[in-house]
C-alpha cells in the first residue's frame, strides 16, 4: 500500500504538477499560493478641533494572516499644521526625523494587532490636517490595499481679540457693572430712609 501511494504521488506530480499533488492531499491550490502575512493599518482622529488644542490619532497594525510576520514598518507624515508631535507605542519601537514618524515592530502572529498612538496640538486655524499613514511587512503581503489610512481632522480659528481693543472692553464692562450696583445701593438706602 505504501509503495502504490508513493507511485500515485509520482503520476500526480508527472501529469498534475504541484496542483495536482495538492489536490490529491487536500489542500486547495489558490490556498497554498495565497500564504504570506496580510497586514493593515488603520488610523483614527478627531474630526473638528480648535486651533491650539491636543490632538490625538490612534494607529492600529492588524495581521490578518494566514501567515505570522516576522517584522513591520510604518510610515506617517507629520501633516504641517500638527505641531509638537510626538510618537509613543508599547508594541513597536518609534522615533521621528524630519517631521517623518517611523515604527519598528517586531513579530506579529496571524490575528493580532499593535497600536501606535501620534500626538500634537493643532495650530493656527482655518486648516485640515490630513495624517495619511502606512505600512509594510517582511513578508509578502497578498492585499497592499489595506496598507494605507489616513484620518482629516477641521482645525478652528479661535478669533483673536486686539490686546488694546480688548482691555478697552473689559474696562468699560467693569465700570458699567460698578455703576449698576451703586445705582441700586443708592436706591435702597434711600428707600430705607
Amino acid at each position: 500500500m505504501k509503495k502504490h501511494s508513493r507511485r500515485m504521488l509520482g503520476i500526480m506530480l508527472t501529469v498534475g504538477g504541484a496542483a495536482g499533488a495538492l489536490g490529491l492531499l487536500g489542500v486547495p491550490p489558490a490556498a497554498a499560493a495565497a500564504g504570506g502575512a496580510d497586514l493593515s493599518v488603520a488610523k483614527a482622529g478627531p474630526a473638528l478641533e480648535n486651533a491650539g488644542d491636543a490632538v490625538s490619532y490612534e494607529i492600529v497594525v492588524t495581521n490578518y494572516g494566514p501567515d505570522a510576520s516576522s517584522g513591520w514598518t510604518l510610515t506617517d507624515q507629520v501633516p504641517t499644521g500638527l505641531l509638537n508631535a510626538t510618537v509613543t507605542s508599547t508594541d513597536a519601537n518609534c522615533g521621528q526625523n524630519g517631521g517623518t514618524i517611523s515604527c519598528q515592530g517586531s513579530a506579529l502572529p496571524a490575528g493580532s494587532s499593535a497600536i501606535v498612538h501620534v500626538t500634537g496640538t493643532a495650530g493656527p486655524g482655518g486648516s485640515r490636517l490630513t495624517n495619511t499613514v502606512t505600512v509594510d511587512g517582511v513578508e509578502p503581503d497578498p492585499n497592499t490595499d489595506n496598507n494605507v489610512s489616513s484620518a482629516n481632522t477641521n482645525v478652528v480659528a479661535i478669533p483673536m481679540i486686539d490686546p488694546v481693543v480688548g482691555a478697552r472692553a473689559v474696562a468699560a464692562a467693569a465700570v458699567a457693572t460698578a455703576g449698576v450696583a451703586l445705582h441700586r445701593r443708592r436706591g435702597i438706602t434711600g428707600a430705607a430712609l
